[in-house]
């Protein structure tokens, strides 16, 4: 009788712990169906999370910023289509910081209509301030940078 009460109460803790049936999660997002495109940001976390602090102040919307709690040198940014959202209605930025200062950024998102939304996060830390992307200065790449790999 205890091993049934167990199981049942081994249960009841899993069951509780999944997510809705359907429910998008974090990790469901790095499938190579839902990747968008990588580039590269050339400045480390900090200068990411300035610009992002700096953003939000001025224009009231920016992407967060999360450290991995394992790895000082991986990250994430996480954008919500509408506040409150799930990962459905997000775009995920895979951050990787690189020994020569640079960031490389992997971008996902379930939905396909996107790419001014990624356009917006990267002029947040590109320019921070500038609330509409086609305000912004113009970026200049070097030969060496990421240009988008994957159409957005």
């Amino acid at each position: 009788m205890k091993k049934i009460i167990l199981a049942l109460a081994g249960l009841a803790v899993l069951a509780g712990c999944a997510t809705q049936p359907g429910e998008l999660r974090e990790q469901d997002l790095r499938r190579p169906s839902y990747f968008k495109t990588e580039r590269r940001i050339n400045t480390d976390f900090v200068g990411i999370q300035r610009a992002l602090f700096k953003h939000q102040a001025e224009c009231g919307k920016a992407a967060v910023f999360k450290m991995d709690e394992r790895q000082a040198s991986y990250g994430t940014l996480r954008f919500e289509l509408e506040p409150g959202a799930g990962w459905d209605k997000s775009i995920l930025v895979d951050l990787t910081l690189m020994q020569k200062g640079w960031v490389d950024a992997k971008v996902y998102s379930y939905r396909a209509d996107v790419k001014a939304e990624i356009k917006e996060i990267f002029t947040s830390i590109r320019a921070p301030g500038v609330c509409n992307p086609d305000d912004a200065p113009k970026e200049v790449l070097p030969e060496d940078d990421f240009v988008p790999v994957a159409p957005v």
